[in-house]
């Protein structure tokens, strides 16, 4: 039995060949593996990968304690003031039983009522974007509708005014810059960059006066329903909207982005997939749940035990961190038949990409809409998509996608 990882995890620059073959390799060694290097311990087993997820008890989110305890502060024209602490009010990073009253909270904001009021307005978005393609001999999509979509269908969301709409997506993109510009295992991951304490505290006043604004004359948005919602008395604190505004933010954005260059990258790669789904343009939402296995935007999962535990056979101290590959459990031979090839019509398909157990993606359901409205235009508008040069993918293994991706006349 390997006792180690070979080796450290390749980044993705070359579109994650290296990195499959190199999780591949781990994968049949063994599904869970110690790295000397990091003092982790990594799993690359889809077995193993789901009862980490399911098993909140022994495998925690809460990172609090990896945090410096005294609060950051930096100095601004106005004083000093403290930076927001990101692992509070966190769904992500959070554990029962508080993730669970956090969790209804949201879900009073978050209902299947407003996603589904999205529907419209995420087509009339999409329209606009690929009109104002039309003509152009190339496009870079992910800065004309891959990224522009995702940050414009959340600040509708949230109720920002449309004035605001540039500022709200340059936040974005410098969170997601921030979020990605680390290694896949190191803890350090978790602090944030002095150079986006700035950023932070400028997004914290804009986000808590727009929710105070919100209080005092709500409206049908999510922010709205944020600072009205009560569980057993209680309501959300100002660090946990904010938070939780940022956490829809940074996930719903990057995630959605990612999905749509992946999905053209798969197509790509495969051309009779491509051709299924012009033939029946129904099948873009099979299509896409095996997108999210083949290529998950989200390839890593990080937990920290609680306790002495054993997972795979194998032995895990307490407080170790345990980093979940979960694209190599998407490709786990023993969960998939034939895992390394793309199959549109894959069923069932029950991919990690979402996450497993209490904290399986609270967003799911507007990602998915977003998506399929988004791919299933561009796929009537440009029904053979070409690629004007090679893709440029994001080079950290943290992040799985490309952040350069043109095409030729994509809009007649």
């Amino acid at each position: 039995m390997t006792e180690t990882v070979t080796g450290p995890p390749p980044g993705t620059a070359d579109g994650g060949r290296a990195l499959r073959g190199w999780l591949a390799a781990n994968r049949r060694e063994n599904v869970v593996l110690r790295d000397e290097a990091t003092g982790t311990h990594q799993v690359f087993g889809y077995a193993e990968t789901q009862r980490m997820l399911k098993d909140a008890e022994t495998f925690s989110s809460d990172f609090g304690r990896l945090v410096p305890a005294n609060p950051v502060t930096v100095r601004t024209p106005e004083g000093e003031r403290t930076v927001p602490n990101l692992l509070r009010g966190h769904l992500s990073v959070t554990d029962p039983p508080r993730h669970g009253k956090l969790r209804k909270l949201v879900s009073q904001a978050l209902t299947p009522r407003a996603v589904l009021a999205l529907e419209g307005k995420i087509e009339e978005i999409t329209a606009g974007l690929l009109d104002a393609m039309a003509g152009r001999d190339e496009v870079e999509m992910v800065e004309a509708f891959f990224n522009p979509l995702p940050v414009t269908v959340i600040a509708e969301l949230l109720g920002v005014p449309a004035a605001d709409h540039t500022m709200f997506r340059g936040w974005a993109d410098a969170l997601v810059s921030a979020h990605h510009d680390t290694g896949a295992v190191d803890s350090a991951r978790l602090r944030v960059p002095d150079a986006m304490n700035h950023l932070l505290l400028e997004m914290e006043s804009y986000i808590l006066d727009h929710a105070a604004h919100r209080r005092r004359n709500p409206s049908d948005d999510v922010l709205s329903r944020l600072v009205a919602a009560e569980v057993e008395g209680e309501r959300l604190s100002e660090s946990e909207v904010f938070t939780i505004t940022l956490m829809l933010l940074l996930a719903g954005h990057i995630s959605t982005t990612l999905l749509l260059g992946n999905s053209l990258i798969c197509l790509n790669d495969n051309p009779d997939a491509l051709a299924a789904l012009r033939a029946d343009p129904k099948r873009v939402p099979a299509a896409l749940e095996e997108v999210l296995r083949f290529s998950p935007p989200a390839p890593l999962a990080y937990r920290l035990t609680t306790r002495d535990t054993t997972l795979g056979g194998v032995d895990i101290p307490a407080d170790t961190m345990v980093a979940s590959w979960v694209l190599s459990a998407n490709h786990d031979e023993r969960q998939f038949a034939d895992p390394e090839t793309f199959d549109v019509t894959r069923s069932p398909n029950p991919h990690l990409s979402f996450g497993h157990g209490i904290h399986f993606c609270i967003g799911a359901p507007l990602g998915r809409m977003e998506a399929r409205i988004a791919l299933s235009a561009l796929l009537e508008r440009c029904p053979e998509p070409r690629f004007a040069e090679a893709p440029v993918y994001y080079e950290s293994p943290t992040i799985f996608g490309v952040k350069r991706l043109v095409l030729s006349r994509p809009v007649a």
